[in-house]
């Protein structure tokens, strides 16, 4: 149990003392004081006063919660984690009891190595499913949200303790293939990419066939009879489709390893094509589907959810064709309790349905859509269509150049292997905290000058503090132990910054059952605040022995938790900057 915790079961014990008989309390009822001259922890008296009210006569019942409040507060004692208690208006405070609490924190940080903040709150076996890129087209800026939101909830969900299993779903058949294939095969036949810009070359083709078939509509038919042939399994084409599809794959492993994505099983559309079909006609034989002007669909108009288009009239497979097929595989292979699928906000229509239907195919498994917003340029959104994408290759390549840049400026020491190595780190840390800082549902214009800055609310400057912290660390004699001791006497900056400290597995439950990284991200970023002002304020290395003892183990507990917090966030924490 972490200090936190323990200090309010302790002010929930002293609570029950106190309250009238038959009233009830609980750790949740306890809420952090808005301001740090009012305590440590608050208990508000609103509800109990409406109760009181309820159940009692007379003037007994007509207390205020203030002096409700004022009364509790008097009948409260000290314990080993709280010092006192007293009332502000309608709470009461408590205080904590600063150097107990504070060597409880070095404790519990120091004591997990680097698992600090990990519960076993969750039982659940998750499928988490994201990244979704299509092959034959670029992974671009626009992808990077929901691969970085992914792995950040995947580390969130295990460290409280589920399973998780993280799956890729990758879009390899469909029109936008056939579109691409078409226009290689007829303007660009054995041209091959190069490497590392696989997606690059054939997004390019792909707009390319786009804006031919605008300026030429009759082209559409060309690229249908590609589409037919290919679902019929002709062999030329097949065999171009695989080595093209192949260029792609290549590329986003090559990413996915590159940004810390790592995959249990990776799913390909074209593997539950036919047995989408299948279970599609299924569910019509069964008359759980329709016929509607030669198409297959689910009719859930009674219920405000419109039409679901599950086949389409000339027997091609659509997307939800393919996914219903997907989620029974799915199940089937890895037997969990829920299925959370990371899809922009614009499928949100589109899941509602999908899972109604699997409801009424009898699945009972929890069914979670993840949604986000979209990633936009300063000058408007993406499309692969129109070829105004910023690839992946290209934007991480700005990022880091730039990062290069301020990191030789800063080293000019420093040899070209050292800087590049931690131009990367920075950019990586740049890109994902970004991303991840804001709440799901609102929209990212991405700065690439603010996201690198070294000062606010930005990767670097939360990779900074950990930088500063280890930079410290680094300077103590190797025979000196950083191990868990028992410490006492914490002076009230200490005592602050520990505080933090002690917020962080609150905060990580928190996100990992609201899905909201952004929580992390804030967290992060409050800590390196207080790392930053204790790194200004309070001497360490050149303290006295007792104090310079305990403030390095308190550095060293705050390292360990701006660490942790990067890593849920999918960054890597330097040593150095």
């Amino acid at each position: 149990m972490y200090a936190l915790t323990k200090a309010k079961e302790e002010a929930v014990k002293l609570l029950e003392t106190a309250l009238p008989e038959g009233a009830a309390v609980s750790v949740g009822d306890l809420v952090e004081p808005p301001q740090k001259d009012m305590g440590d922890l608050a208990y508000p008296c609103f509800a109990l006063a409406e109760d009181l009210s309820k159940t009692l006569s007379g003037a007994e019942g007509k207390k205020s919660p203030a002096d409700i409040a004022k009364e509790v507060a008097l009948k409260i004692e000290a314990s080993s984690l709280i010092e006192s208690a007293h009332a502000v208006g309608p709470y009461v405070n408590f205080r904590l009891e600063r150097s107990a609490f504070s060597a409880e924190v070095v404790g519990d940080v120091l004591g997990a190595a680097d698992g600090y903040g990990k519960t076993d709150d969750g039982n659940e076996r998750l499928i988490i499913e994201y990244g979704q890129p299509n092959t034959h087209k670029e992974v671009h800026v626009g992808h990077l949200r929901n691969l970085f939101l992914g792995l950040s909830v995947v580390r969130m969900q295990q460290s409280v303790g589920n399973t998780v299993i993280p799956v890729n779903y990758i879009g390899d058949v469909g029109a936008h293939v056939a579109k691409c294939l078409w226009a290689y095969k007829k303007y660009h036949e054995d041209e091959t990419p190069e490497p590392g810009r696989e997606g690059k070359f054939l997004g390019g083709i792909y707009t390319e066939a786009s804006q031919r078939i605008e300026e030429d509509e009759s082209l559409k038919e060309e690229v249908s009879e590609v589409q037919r042939v290919l679902e019929a399994g002709d062999s030329e084409w097949t065999e171009l489709w695989k080595k093209t599809r192949q260029w792609s794959l290549d590329e986003m492993d090559n990413i996915f390893e590159e940004l810390g994505c790592d995959f249990t099983r990776t799913y390909l559309e074209s593997e539950v094509e036919g047995p989408g079909k299948k279970l599609v006609k299924e569910l019509l034989d069964k008359g759980t589907a329709n016929r509607s002007q030669g198409a297959i669909i689910m009719d859930f108009e009674s219920e405000g959810l419109g039409v679901f288009l599950l086949l389409k009239s000339d027997g091609s497979a659509l997307y939800a064709t393919k996914e219903l097929a997907l989620a029974r595989l799915k199940f089937e292979e890895y037997e969990a309790d829920a299925s959370i699928h990371v899809v922009d906000v614009r499928q949100s229509l589109y899941f509602r349905q999908f899972f109604r239907t699997l409801q009424i195919m009898g699945f009972d498994k929890r069914m979670v859509h993840l949604s986000y917003d979209f990633v936009t340029l300063k000058d408007g959104a993406m499309s692969s269509r129109k070829g105004n994408v910023i690839t992946y290759g290209e934007f991480r390549d700005e990022i880091v150049r730039r990062a290069a840049e301020e990191t030789r400026r800063r080293h000019t020491e420093w040899d070209d292997k050292r800087i590049s190595a931690t131009a990367w780190i920075i950019s990586e840390g740049a890109m994902k905290f970004s991303m991840l800082k804001q709440d799901n549902d609102r929209p990212i214009v991405f700065d690439i000058d603010s996201a690198l800055s070294f000062d606010g609310f930005t990767g670097p400057y939360v990779q900074y503090a950990h930088a500063r912290m280890s930079s410290i660390l680094g300077k103590v004699e190797e025979s000196w132990s950083l191990g868990v001791k028992e410490y006492s006497d914490f002076t009230p900056e200490e005592f602050e910054v520990l505080r933090r400290v002690a917020v962080f597995p609150e905060i990580v439950s928190d996100a990992a059952r609201e899905f909201r990284p952004s929580l992390v991200a804030q967290y992060a970023f409050e800590l390196a605040q207080e790392a930053s002002a204790f790194y200004r304020d309070v001497p360490v290395l050149n303290a006295v022995p007792d104090d310079r003892e305990r403030r390095l183990a308190i550095v060293r507990a705050v390292r360990s938790t701006l660490a942790r917090a990067l890593f849920l966030l999918g960054i890597e924490a330097p040593e150095e900057m």
